[in-house]
């Protein structure tokens, strides 16, 4: 009787916990006036759609499109036309970004910004390491750990006068291991950190940090992923090919054209992270998104490592085998 008291009153605070959560969680922020948001990367995907979402939410937004075309098409598509302000900005160079910042504090005066969102990101150079070299790790860094620090570095001091949000994307590849996706997997482990470091940071300025991790969707990001396979096998020398052999090429890249076509292509659930990210009147500091990562990769990335182990590879059981493997 006694356990079953104690069980019943732990179900009870569980559930009262539960929704007073679900309650504040709930509670958006009334006053968007004067509320700008900073976004990076707005050609297309996941930036395009929150900058368009933003402005029809009525809040003012400065969005950095990485060419000429991205920006055009983002003010073609905007209903708000006259709270949408676009410039061009390419988070890997220096001068582009502080050119960028300069056109953040024309645009905004002393009034600082709300958000600054770190959306811009690549997937850069993919294969197995012995295909890689070390500059297609520090390019794939470039846009997605520099690039993020660059960006963030420099609206940070218009974010603290509102006192208001930083929000950076990140990947469930920065919480688990992805075979075969070194440089994409190792800049966003960097960006994940960073973003929990300055979150500790800022909370003395009353400014908020959240972090998304978003399963695998289909963005222009993954629709690119196999186009770079062809050079990089291309450029490897006559001993590593034969290490691996023609066939485990093909094999290899008609098995990531596979794992492509099982991204959801409905980018809703990010755009509602990022909303509530930045509108929220308590954000999370972390969302994951889509049940890929809520139910497996997230999950899995809290197992101890032999565990983990276990686990990948039995999800790669059926992979291609190097050549010279299969002849030992």
């Amino acid at each position: 009787m006694v356990l079953c008291a104690i069980f019943v009153w732990v179900v009870i605070v569980c559930g009262i916990i539960f929704a007073v959560r679900k309650y504040l969680w709930s509670l958006r922020i009334s006053d968007l006036t004067g509320k700008t948001s900073v976004i990076s990367g707005c050609d297309t995907g996941f930036g395009y759609l929150l900058a368009l979402r933003l402005v029809s939410l009525g809040l003012p937004v400065i969005a950095g499109c990485y060419t000429e075309k991205g920006a055009e098409n983002l003010k073609k598509a905007s209903k708000h036309s006259s709270l949408l302000k676009t410039y061009n900005l390419d988070v890997s160079k220096n001068d582009s970004v502080e050119k960028f910042k300069e056109f953040v504090a024309k645009e905004t005066g002393n009034k600082g910004i709300w958000a600054a969102v770190a959306n811009a990101g690549i997937l850069g150079a993919t294969g197995p390491d012995d295909w890689l070299n070390a500059d297609d790790y520090i390019n794939t860094m470039q846009v997605n750990t520099f690039g993020v620090i660059r960006f963030i570095q420099a609206m940070k001091k218009f974010v603290k006068k509102q006192r208001g949000r930083v929000v950076i994307i990140a990947s469930v590849s920065g919480r688990t291991p992805r075979p075969t996706v070194g440089p994409y997997c190792v800049s966003k482990h960097a960006v994940e950190a960073y973003g929990d470091v300055i979150r500790h940071e800022l909370c003395d300025f009353n400014v908020k940090v959240s972090i998304l991790e978003p399963g695998f969707f289909s963005t222009d990001i993954t629709q690119t992923a196999t186009k770079d396979l062809d050079n990089i096998w291309a450029r490897l020398d006559k001993e590593t090919k034969d290490e691996y052999g023609q066939t485990f090429f093909d094999d290899y890249k008609d098995s990531r054209f596979s794992r492509l076509s099982h991204c959801s292509s409905e980018l809703t659930p990010v755009i509602d992270a990022y909303e509530h990210a930045i509108l929220s009147v308590y954000p999370k500091s972390r969302y994951w998104v889509g049940l890929d990562s809520s139910l497996f990769y997230i999950p899995m990335a809290t197992l101890p490592t032999f565990l983990q182990n276990i686990l990948i590879s039995f999800i790669r059981r059926n992979r291609a085998m190097p050549q010279a493997v299969k002849n030992l």
